[in-house]
């Protein structure tokens, strides 16, 4: 179990440091004593402007960490490998299918914007995983996640293309991020697309933990409808967790009633900030 850390936003939908800059999209950086894993890589080249105005030495990665297969956590990928390489690249096999969304009738390409034969060529090694593995020493990745709940599901606004056919995306591709450490689990979704109370179940299941110390990341909760997020807060609120860091696609909605339900225990992070974990028993 680690008893020091450090997550930094490098992506992220709000910025206030004018030296910094946003985008619809989300990477953070994971700081271990045993080396720096990069959890998703935005949607443009935000997270190699920001880490250089934070003073950040992107060459210490040792893997990056893709959630899920969307533009908003994939894009990056490119213009990072233009600094760093070769570089393992961890990610769920449907990674690369070809996803869309379906907005105002028409079908929108929202999957990732390069080919794997490309970022391959820039020096990107892919690492294909469906099931649990540790990057580094208690730091996991989720596998695909059982999803068992009633009220988390996928809209049917997403698809993907299988041979000539658009089918329902069930978005098997979409992971999280799991940290053990001496106070609990810190756990990373992208999205959430799995659903929150999904993940974070399956989370302390596979990592036979009951503690929660922080949630961190999106929960694709912006145009949920309220009884969907209603739900979801009253089942993390169950959970406890010491911690709530909403970013990227929570939602103002979503955002309002955890603080209203956690008080002091929300975080709300821009660009830049950073979430210091030292357990000094």
């Amino acid at each position: 179990m680690l008893s020091n850390l450090k997550l930094t936003v490098l992506s992220e939908n709000r910025v206030v440091n004018p030296k910094l800059i946003a985008e619809q999209g989300l990477s953070v950086l994971v700081e271990t004593p045993n080396g720096n894993v990069l959890f998703d890589t935005g949607q443009t080249h935000s997270l190699l402007h920001n880490a250089e105005q934070l003073g950040i030495d992107l060459s210490t990665i040792k893997r990056v960490f893709l959630s899920h297969g969307h533009f908003d956590m994939t894009g990056g990928l490119r213009f990072l490998l233009q600094q760093v390489h070769p570089l393992e690249v961890v990610c769920h096999p449907n990674l690369f299918n070809k996803k869309y969304k379906v907005v105002d009738q028409e079908r929108v390409e929202i999957g990732v914007p390069w080919e794997k034969r490309d970022l391959e060529a820039q020096g990107a090694n892919f690492i294909l995983k469906t099931r649990p593995m540790e990057l580094l020493p208690d730091v996991w990745i989720s596998g695909e996640i059982p999803r068992l709940t009633d009220y988390e599901y996928i809209e049917e606004t997403y698809q993907e293309r299988i041979l000539e056919s658009y089918i329902h995306d069930e978005l098997h591709d979409d992971m999280s991020l799991i940290i053990k450490t001496t106070k609990g689990l810190i756990v990373l979704m992208g999205c959430g697309h799995s659903g929150p109370i999904n993940t974070l179940k399956h989370a302390m299941r596979i990592m036979g933990e009951n503690r929660l110390h922080a949630v961190v990341g999106g929960m694709h909760l912006h145009h949920a409808p309220d009884d969907k997020i209603d739900k979801i807060v009253k089942n993390l609120r169950k959970l406890n967790p010491d911690y709530l860091i909403p970013l990227h696609c929570c939602g103002f909605r979503t955002i309002n009633r955890l603080f209203n339900l956690f008080k002091e225990r929300v975080l709300l992070f821009n660009v830049g900030d950073s979430f210091v974990f030292q357990d000094e028993k």
